[in-house]
């Protein structure tokens, strides 16, 4: 552990010691001074972040983070992350200096379709890198941000080469999804990681030693972090990330601050949510000595500051040009720089040979891999078992990071944020786990759609059928969760041909998707169609008459509605058979077409997942249990003699 609170001339950089911090110092204030005036005017917020870590944020932009104010997108450029996402108003008030918001921008913090949210939010706000919000969530994106950053240089001859900071607080150091990335990140040595912690020992409710009594200090030096800490001053703040940026691991800079400082409430938990009364505000400003008219910001500050990071940049983006153009591997930062992380699944030649659809999906993900070289990914530990390793590649490792195969360990939650922040980089990433398990993915997911991020999600196992490992691995409610979710396009094969199907539209797409595959079904329908997942809903077996009726299935269910079609018509009961492999490829023009009949809905899981398509609906509403699939079969009643019973009594009523 490094402590520079005190290095005096013990400088790595000597020149640093000619360095005048005042200006900085006034220019920390000013930071301080517009957060708090954006906070009053919208009349809700966060201020006692603003007046603590400021000086964390206007030294790093002012002293290391390298941009391109003309190219905001450029592919090399440092990534800061606030992980914090209520300190919000500082990374605005950092864009108002830089003149990428307008005075009125952020004096619209926090109001309908402003570009200045109550938490960062990706697209809307320049600088912004991710949505934030969620504590914690910032940290696993930025985690995949730098895992990216590893991958590419070694694919790119070292040309790709950028930090990745990321601002948090006591709060999102106390979430697990926290604890998962960073463990990961310590054990890939990823050293151009650095974690800027605002200490400030308070959360909303209390006193942080009312919920933590962690040792922060021991905690990162066990999961192979360098541990620097910092007093909260421009100077002692830069010699820190100085450091970490020399550090053969990822760094933690632990700066002791003071939550709402200069306020009556500094140091306490009111200071954390509590918008300041208006003579606490001029006392604060007064104490900082500036101003006390609202929005006001020093000319000559504003000039230092922006002057600096774009001379920094320019010099920056100059050697990333020089490099470029110098680079034998231009194809690879060409395809980032375009986005390009689509792929056209065509020619694949994938033999069925009795196989079960999820080593089918194994053998489609690794004929994209080795055709597509954005693509990476990996699961939480499950990859025998849901068929994603990517035979040919190597593992991603702190000796090998060029490998594509990422072994995110037993960390589901912490592996979809990781796999939001790999997208955020122009790679393709997916991720793969129990159906059952996507619980507790479930956030980074929603981030994932609410960011429209190119993210692919394996997720098998996929029913009670499961059978032998119990209720606790058998999904019921999961399906109609994850279709709740806006954005996400959830795919539910029931063959080669709808497996086929499904990776062709999502590797057309740049949105989210899930992938949902059964553990052993085999079947195989010569009526199925690869061109039918687009259509989000399609005629599998016709009727023979005009007086029929619709039975609706996808996934494994569907064979088992193939049997039970063929029985009813043997008694007269004429019906045609849907398949539905994508609910929300589903438009309502096809939907009014092909349900005029009266139509039936039979699925595994619960009845919830179709009540948007048919009134009648055979499903499951319990938990399941545990047995083999056969007893399971039988206890549910989904054998073809049993469902044929239930939809005959459901035509009587």
């Amino acid at each position: 552990m490094f402590n520079i609170g005190n290095l005096g001339n013990n400088i790595i950089n000597k020149n640093k010691e000619e360095i005048s911090y005042d200006l900085d110092m006034k220019g920390v204030n000013n930071l301080r001074s517009l957060a708090i005036d954006m906070i009053d005017k919208a009349g809700s917020g966060h201020p006692g972040i603003c007046l603590g870590a400021a000086s964390i944020i206007y030294t790093l932009f002012k002293r290391h983070l390298n941009i391109n104010l003309d190219d905001l997108d450029f592919v090399n450029r440092d990534r800061f992350i606030l992980s914090a996402g209520h300190g919000a108003p500082l990374l605005y008030s950092i864009c108002y200096m830089l003149d990428l918001l307008t005075l009125d921008d952020i004096k619209s913090l926090r109001r309908i379709n402003s570009k200045t949210p109550g938490h960062p939010e990706y697209l809307k706000t320049p600088l912004v890198e991710v949505t934030t919000g969620p504590l914690g969530q910032g940290i696993a994106a930025s985690v995949g941000m730098a895992i990216a950053s590893k991958h590419l240089n070694q694919k790119t001859d070292g040309l790709i080469d950028y930090y990745t900071y990321v601002l948090c607080g006591d709060g999102e150091l106390e979430e697990g999804i926290t604890y998962e990335a960073l463990t990961l990140a310590g054990t890939l040595k990823l050293n151009n990681l650095i974690v800027l912690y605002d200490s400030n020992g308070v959360t909303l409710d209390s006193n942080l030693k009312t919920s933590s009594q962690e040792d922060i200090k021991m905690r990162f030096e066990s999961i192979n972090f360098k541990v620097i800490e910092a007093e909260n001053t421009p100077k002692s703040i830069d010699e820190a990330i100085s450091l970490a940026k020399n550090s053969e691991v990822p760094s933690i800079i632990i700066v002791k601050t003071i939550i709402g400082e200069f306020s009556k409430y500094a140091g306490t938990n009111l200071a954390h949510g509590k918008v300041l009364e208006k003579d606490d505000l001029l006392n604060v400003k007064e104490k900082m000595g500036l101003y006390q008219t609202p929005f006001t910001l020093s000319s000559e500050v504003k000039e230092d500051f922006k002057n600096t990071i774009i001379e920094r940049g320019k010099l920056y983006y100059k050697n990333f040009e020089k490099k470029y153009e110098k680079s034998k591997n231009k194809i690879l930062v060409d395809k980032l720089i375009k986005h390009e992380i689509t792929y056209n699944l065509t020619d694949i030649d994938i033999s069925y040979d009795n196989k079960s659809l999820r080593d089918l999906s194994g053998d489609i993900l690794n004929h994209i891999a080795n055709n597509f070289e954005l693509l990476i990914g990996g699961s939480a530990d499950v990859s025998s078992s849901c068929r994603t390793n990517l035979v040919s590649k190597k593992i991603f490792q702190s000796d090998s990071y060029d490998g594509r195969n990422l072994y995110f360990g037993i960390r589901e939650h912490a592996m979809a944020g990781i796999l939001n922040g790999l997208a955020l980089s122009g790679l393709r990433p997916f991720g793969s786990t129990f159906l059952t398990f996507s619980d507790y993915m479930r956030g980074s997911i929603r981030l994932s759609c609410l960011m429209n991020l190119g993210v692919i999600y394996i997720l098998t196992h996929d029913s009670f059928t499961v059978g032998e490992d119990g209720p606790t691995h058998e999904p019921v409610e999961q399906l109609i969760s994850l279709e709740a979710i806006p954005n996400l396009k959830v795919y539910r094969p029931f063959d080669l041909n709808e497996l086929i199907g499904s990776y062709v539209a999502i590797m057309e797409e740049t949105n989210p998707a899930a992938l949902i595959l059964p553990r052993e079904s085999k079947d195989i329908s010569e009526y199925t169609k690869t061109s039918g997942v687009k259509e989000g809903m399609y005629v599998v077996i016709p009727n023979e008459t005009d007086d029929y009726i619709n039975l609706i299935a996808n996934g494994e269910e569907l064979g088992l509605v193939l049997k039970v079609s063929e029985n009813l018509k043997e008694i007269g009961v004429d019906n045609r058979v849907l398949s539905v492999p994508c609910m929300k490829n589903l438009t309502e023009k096809t939907k009014e077409k092909l349900l005029e009949k009266r139509s039936i809905s039979i699925t595994f899981g619960s009845p919830l997942y179709y009540y948007s398509l048919t009134k009648d609906v055979i499903g499951v509403s319990t938990f399941g249990q545990s047995g083999t699939k056969e007893e399971l079969l039988e206890y549910f009643e989904f054998t073809p003699k049993k469902l044929e019973s239930k939809i005959l009594e459901l035509l009587n009523k």
